[in-house]
């Protein structure tokens, strides 16, 4: 991925959502809206959303909270959510306003394997290879 901030895509009946660095209010607002756009076009269908935020840094202030009220994702069709996260990814308050929002099952690692477990009980063999080339290719150890 680069230097990129975000990289979404699609496989199959998943997202795919990697969010790495240190972010602003600007990069949170691009980011929602490229995200909101993904979801329109899944048009009615279901999908898995995974999300690899190794190395993800959450700016913190009121302002940022502010500003991300406004955006309401799509989530009536999402089934299941995965995040694979490092030690030092801080999104406990991202993840209560998940669940006050949204219906979707939530599940949080910081483990690759169990990451890549918990997507094999949800995807296709297809999908799977797919999401652990991304996974691996993304490797906060190859980034350092």
């Amino acid at each position: 991925m680069s230097k990129a901030l975000y990289h979404i895509e699609q496989v199959s009946n998943c997202i795919l959502v990697t969010l790495r660095g240190e972010w602003s209010e600007s990069t949170n607002i691009q980011y929602l809206a490229a995200l909101s756009e993904y979801l329109k076009r899944r048009r009615g269908r279901p999908f898995i959303l995974l999300v690899d935020m190794r190395t993800w840094q959450i700016p913190k202030s009121e302002t940022f909270n502010q500003i991300k009220a406004p955006f309401k994702l799509d989530r009536r069709n999402q089934l299941y959510e995965i995040w694979l996260e490092c030690e030092g990814t801080d999104a406990d308050h991202v993840a209560e306003k998940m669940r006050l929002e949204a219906k979707t099952p939530l599940e949080r690692t910081h483990s690759v394997s169990q990451f890549l477990a918990s997507c094999a009980d949800k995807t296709d063999n297809k999908a799977l290879a797919h999401i652990t080339a991304w996974v691996e290719n993304e490797s906060v150890d190859k980034q350092n």
